[in-house]
């Protein structure tokens, strides 16, 4: 049994607790769903139940009763936070030698163990080199062999398409059977029917609401809206679809026989594409096709054959780039300059109009629920938090163009809707966005094309009647 009582915990320098006396019991082999909304503590909670906090990560914290297992294993939001060695057949064989596993069956657990999570990677496969998609898998892989008695789940699928995040929950619920298993996640849809219970808790740290999944949707819809809560019904609530019309050409971004290799292979080629104002390009594919790269190639971080011109001026250089583009990194920490929240924001609008940057500030700050945040270093916020602060870097700036990499993931639904009714407004107002997405839904409601990256080939598989 996971078991905890009257617990109370505070992040250092913090006025409020996260929690304050906490009581939660989770029973051998159950399989429990926790939700909340973003900076509720659900990641912080997961951490005190594994021994994270206070063994690894020391917290103020006080509790009656704390009773964890000590077989136990994590995979968690971010997976660079849990790699210790620099290849991939290394990363699980130090997991294996920690288990006195001998040497002569590594190879062939490891490469079970990479086969049951589809990442097909050689033995000199550098982690680094890999996308994010592939980085979960791995972080997956690793959780596998160590075949724990406790599994905690902290958004083990938020950077994999959906094929991938289907294939990996039905394994994982084919495996966990005679495991205790918590889960912190928002892709709720796939597992929705396979969790025991769901723990509800509100944005101080509470829980408000423990039951099944078929009690807690029929008695508790209303409260999962207010919390911005993913459920099966959350789309209910998502802002209508934006309408294109036909606009005047102001400017134009455009790739002309883009070839990217990744050493001797090519990793996809470009005939030609071109994205203007007023648009909303959506950029799929596989986990490892090349879409975090097609960015970085964009925005001329690394070399390429072939031209990519901006109002038929030729890009050369990051600094030609950033004069019309804006690029919001997968790893929100990658974003971050400045050593609080607030500043990070004013720091681009006091560039804009440093009479406004104040009030610009403090409103952008406010709608995307960070203004009670502004003194925090950036990097103390929850994943959550951190995504919204890094797509609010590139909303305090004037760029023609947006390029978003996974810029919902790890978000409730009340902060993804409400992301996306700002990018409705930047594209309205003439700014465009190319954003890399795995969320379906969003997919299906609002671009005014999506982009597929297959067999090496960027393909056109929708387009809305007026682009």
């Amino acid at each position: 049994m996971l078991k905890v009582s009257n617990l109370r915990l505070k992040y250092p320098g913090e006025d409020d607790k996260i929690f304050d006396g906490l009581n939660l019991e989770i029973q051998d082999k159950e399989k429990v769903l926790l939700l909340g909304p973003s900076g509720s503590g659900k990641s912080t909670l997961l951490n005190v139940l594994s021994g994270i906090v206070p063994q690894l990560v020391e917290l103020p914290m006080k509790y009656d009763t704390l009773q964890i297992h000590d077989d136990s294993s994590v995979i968690f939001q971010d997976p660079d936070s849990q790699f210790c060695m620099p290849k991939v057949y290394e990363e699980l064989a130090f997991i294996l030698e920690n288990q006195n596993v001998p040497r002569t069956e590594m190879d062939g657990k490891i490469r079970a163990a990479l086969t049951q999570v589809g990442l097909n990677v050689d033995e000199h496969q550098m982690i680094n080199q890999l996308s994010g998609g592939m980085k979960q898998k791995l972080a997956i892989a690793g959780s596998l062999l160590q075949n724990a008695n406790t599994l905690f789940l902290d958004e083990p699928t938020a950077m994999l398409d959906h094929e991938a995040t289907q294939n990996l929950w039905s394994l994982m619920i084919e495996l966990w059977q005679d495991q205790t298993v918590l889960i912190v996640e928002h892709k709720v849809s796939y597992i929705w029917e396979h969790v025991d219970r769901i723990i509800l808790m509100n944005q101080s740290g509470e829980i408000v609401a423990s039951d099944s999944p078929e009690v807690i949707l029929k008695e508790h819809e209303q409260l999962l809206n207010d919390y911005g809560v993913w459920h099966p019904n959350a789309y209910q609530m998502a802002p209508e679809p934006l309408h294109y019309h036909p606009h005047k050409q102001v400017f134009k971004l455009a790739l002309s026989q883009v070839e990217v290799k990744r050493k001797a292979r090519v990793l996809y080629q470009i005939e030609h594409l071109e994205v203007k104002n007023h648009e909303w390009v959506a950029i799929t594919g596989n986990n490892g096709a090349g879409k975090t790269t097609l960015f970085d190639t964009i925005m001329q971080i690394i070399p390429y054959n072939g031209e990519i011109t901006f109002n038929g001026n030729v890009l050369k250089t990051v600094k030609d780039a950033a004069q019309h583009l804006y690029l919001v990194y997968q790893n929100p920490e990658l974003q971050f300059i400045q050593s609080t929240v607030y500043d990070e924001i004013y720091f681009n609008y006091q560039f804009l109009d440093e009479a406004t940057a104040e009030t610009e500030t403090i409103a952008l700050l406010t709608t995307l629920q960070l203004y009670h945040l502004r003194h925090r270093h950036p990097y103390e916020l929850s994943m959550g938090q951190k995504r919204r602060l890094s797509v609010a870097t590139a909303l305090s700036t004037k760029a023609d163009i947006i390029l978003l990499d996974e810029p919902t993931f790890g978000l409730d639904s009340k902060n993804t809707f409400e992301l996306i009714t700002l990018f409705k407004a930047r594209v309205a107002s003439g700014q465009s966005i190319i954003m890399v997405t795995h969320d379906e839904q969003l997919i299906m409601r609002y671009p005014s094309r999506v982009l597929n990256i297959q067999d090496g080939h960027l393909v056109e598989v929708r387009r809305s009647e007026h682009v």
